[in-house]
């Protein structure tokens, strides 16, 4: 016969295992984490395979470059998404994320010296194909991620870096793939529209032919001062400018920051909104100088230098969102969410704009140097002002949210 002590309700048992919130996230952390790690070894095999199958030296290194910072970026981000999901998993806490980044300057003294290695690794021509790609990424990933340091110590004392983690993965695997998809659908559709019209002239098939030529010896040469005469044509640079610097600014800035979408508004601080944002335009902005960055190996310096401009202008913009959305999602304010938005669609498409004018204009210049050269001055003051303006940016809104968390403090 059961006992009647038994119906009445006892309290719970001080061993008695508490819930752990956190695991869902911490599987699919994991989940993440070994995905990226196994993209990082396969990259890994290929960076060891490929410059012995290459047909050039030239080809060698840009393929290493590709895969080589694919590699690095899957074991060295699987590696810390691994750790930070076996902590969810054990729920055990994530440490602060002011703790987890040495100061600015460490970064800027570690991104020269990458730039000098990579430049002396470039010079080895029998071994630049392993030794540079390295060199590379790590000057990809420095710029970026010194900006979001400078942000975690002044904003991160109590956010912590498993969520920071999730913002960076958002900004450089989910918003570069949902971007690049889409860019990629516009291009092809403007690459049909402008075969369409090159088709409908009367020398359109030596034109083609010649275009094709000048393409490949570009690629295997890495010299692009044959292409001058057609990025110099008034519509195809009208082209370049209106992809470049209207149709991809609304998109990049629509989804980089997103993630801060899905806030819980009771339990988010200004600083954590604002942290996020950073973490995810840091995010965006490491893959990107992955890639862009590699473009062109004889200007590789200059083009890692130009893209930490690029990097401010994403961690900045992805600040703007993030408070943008708090604005939104914790205030009510959903006004200010689309201000924010503005001002970064207006900062991302006058630093492409300008950005592509220099190339252009570095372009033309080889042809025809007296011609590009005011114009390449004017375009080189225009970029320093917009870098300042950006730094500048990102300063004042990362003082406001501090300032602002000192006086709620």
């Amino acid at each position: 016969m059961e006992s009647p002590n038994s119906l009445i309700a006892q309290p719970p048992h001080p061993h008695t295992p508490t819930p752990n919130p956190h695991f869902a996230g911490g599987v699919w952390l994991l989940a993440l984490a070994m995905l990226l790690v196994l993209c990082g070894l396969c990259s890994a095999l290929f960076y060891v395979v490929l410059p012995f199958v290459s047909r050039t030296p030239a080809s060698g290194i840009q393929s290493n470059v590709i895969f080589g910072s694919t590699a690095g970026f899957g074991l060295v981000f699987g590696v810390l998404i691994f750790w930070q999901g076996l902590n969810a998993v054990r729920g055990r806490g994530s440490i602060s994320a002011a703790r987890a980044f040495p100061h600015l300057i460490v970064f800027v003294f570690a991104f020269l010296g990458a730039i000098l290695l990579g430049l002396g690794a470039l010079a080895i021509q029998p071994i630049a194909a392993y030794a540079f790609p390295p060199w590379h990424f790590i000057a990809a990933l420095l710029p970026p991620l010194g900006l979001l340091a400078y942000g975690a110590h002044r904003l991160g004392q109590s956010s912590g870096l498993r969520a920071l983690l999730v913002s960076f993965s958002w900004g450089a695997l989910v918003a570069t793939s949902v971007a690049f998809i889409v860019e990629i659908l516009i291009a092809l559709v403007l690459v049909i529209v402008a075969a369409v019209i090159i088709t409908s002239l009367p020398n359109s098939r030596a034109l083609l032919e010649q275009m094709q030529a000048q393409l490949r010896l570009a690629q295997r040469t890495q010299d692009f001062s044959a292409l001058s005469q057609w990025f110099a044509h008034p519509a195809v640079m009208a082209g370049v400018l209106v992809y470049f610097a209207v149709i991809v600014p609304p998109l990049e800035e629509a989804v980089k920051a997103l993630v801060v979408a899905f806030i819980n508004p009771k339990q988010t601080r200004a600083a954590d909104a604002m942290l996020w944002g950073m973490a995810a335009g840091a995010g965006f902005a490491v893959i990107e100088n992955m890639f862009n960055a590699s473009v062109a190996l004889m200007a590789w310096a200059p083009l890692v230098l130009l893209r930490v401009g690029a990097a401010i202008v994403h961690v900045a913009n992805g600040a703007n969102m993030g408070r943008g959305w708090y604005a939104a999602r914790v205030e009510g304010r959903w006004g200010q969410l689309f201000i924010a938005y503005l001002v970064s669609v207006l900062y991302h498409a006058l630093w492409n704009g300008t950005a592509i004018v220099l190339s252009n204009n570095g372009l033309t210049g080889m042809s025809n140097p007296s011609v590009a050269l005011a114009s390449t001055i004017l375009t080189g003051a225009l970029l320093l002002v917009l870098l300042i303006l950006a730094s500048l940016g990102l300063v004042w809104i990362v003082y406001q949210v501090s300032k602002q968390r000192k006086e709620n403090a």
